[in-house]
């Protein structure tokens, strides 16, 4: 069974009025100026599009994909995600969510691997813990921890943040698995435009000399831009 048809068998054992209930569609295209993915940047640094669905359901359940563009080394192709979860929203005005996620890789399906992961979210920050019992397709068990801050500094301009904490459970060293952590940030701006958001924002990776699986060696800092429709 395929990574989309797991997540749709997911969605098909729900319950019954669960399933029945009114699902709202949702989702955005964007293109952004590179693909880094926890600090590392794994090709030409060229601009990709991307692509985001997610269905909601009234009870909480949801169920989505997102699609980009992707060079790997020399090799050009897709990284395609699926996730299923359930989200709730608390008394006081934060929701939890817990989820699970496949990830795969067009050119070199060897580093597909799955993941698990918990949340909270509010207003202005949220936060996740994901772990991979197969990083990458290896046999690494590894934790990641963000949070991303969302901050209006003006009625058309917000401030955003990231911060993100990988971390090797295992012994031994695997392609793009640090030894021990690495962490990986961005700070930027956004400026809504209707349905349109752009965004800048400067990035800062942890350059430890390890990389993932034919990933070319590019600065630990740049800049990175992007322009998303949302509908």
């Amino acid at each position: 069974m395929t990574p989309s048809l797991r997540a749709f068998a997911l969605l098909a054992l729900l319950p019954l009025h669960s399933v029945m209930a009114q699902v709202d569609v949702s989702g955005s295209v964007a293109l952004q100026s590179e693909y880094r993915y926890r600090g590392q940047s794994p090709g030409d640094s060229g601009p990709v599009p991307q692509l985001t669905l997610n269905l909601d359901t009234v009870g909480g359940w949801y169920l989505g994909g997102f699609a980009s563009a992707l060079t790997i080394g020399d090799r050009k192709g897709y990284k395609l995600q699926s996730y299923a979860g359930f989200a709730q929203r608390l008394p006081s005005g934060w929701s939890w969510e817990l989820g699970c996620s496949h990830t795969g890789y067009t050119q070199l399906h060897m580093n597909d691997f799955q993941e698990c992961y918990g949340g909270l979210s509010g207003e202005r920050v949220s936060g996740r813990l994901y772990y991979a019992p197969r990083y990458l397709g290896y046999d690494a068990h590894t934790l990641y921890g963000e949070v991303n801050l969302f901050y209006p500094l003006h009625p058309s301009v917000n401030l955003i943040a990231h911060a993100g904490l990988l971390r090797n459970l295992s012994k031994g060293i695997w392609p793009g698995i640090p030894a021990t952590s690495r962490y990986d940030a961005r700070l930027g701006v956004s400026v809504p435009l209707g349905d349109w958001t752009l965004q800048l924002a400067r990035e800062q990776g942890q350059d430890d000399g390890v990389r993932y699986n034919s990933y070319p060696i590019h600065p630990s800092k740049s800049w990175s831009m992007s322009a998303t429709y949302a509908f």
